[in-house]
């Protein structure tokens, strides 16, 4: 038979990586990163992609042999960077509604009357390859040229193109 060897619990295991002599600061950045980034992933705002730039940076900090003091400069340093350069960015991103698409797109197009559009009554409006029920404060004559200001169902609002005059 066998010897039976005394084996220990998990979670002695994992108190003993959690010593002092095994946990270094390696890994206490490592793990405050990790905590963070799952923070975030969970969170909205980027307020703690902010903290692991800090924790990036006191990585590196660790990299170069800086005690912990330095480490905490570099955390300082790495976090404000994170907030002031980084955060605004990922907001401006995040937070841009992007290019209109769909009908969103046709705002701002020209337009060809078809048919006679009254003032303040439904005519037609040809914008791109399609015909579209038009109306217009001013009402606008078949040919003439119009651009789409907004789109409200299937009908265009259009009104008479704005001139571009260049002063000199």
């Amino acid at each position: 038979m066998l010897p039976i060897q005394e084996t220990q619990s998990f979670f002695d295991q994992v108190a003993e990586s959690f010593q002092l002599e095994t946990f270094t600061a390696l890994h206490f950045w490592t793990l405050l990163t990790v905590l963070f980034l799952v923070g975030e992933v969970l969170t909205s705002g980027f307020l703690l992609a902010a903290f692991v730039a800090g924790t990036v940076a006191a990585l590196c900090g660790v990299a170069l042999d800086f005690g912990f003091q330095g480490q905490l400069w570099c955390f300082a340093g790495g976090t404000l960077v994170g907030l002031f350069l980084l955060r605004p960015l990922f907001l401006r991103k995040a937070l841009d509604k992007g290019d209109a698409t769909n009908v969103d797109a046709l705002v701002g197009l020209s337009a060809t009357v078809t048919e006679q559009i009254p003032s303040n009554g439904i005519g037609r409006a040809r914008v791109r390859n399609e015909e579209w029920r038009a109306t217009c404060a001013a009402g606008m004559e078949v040919g003439e040229q119009a651009q789409v200001i907004s789109v409200e169902g299937n009908t265009v609002t259009v009104e008479a193109p704005r001139e571009h005059s260049v002063s000199e």
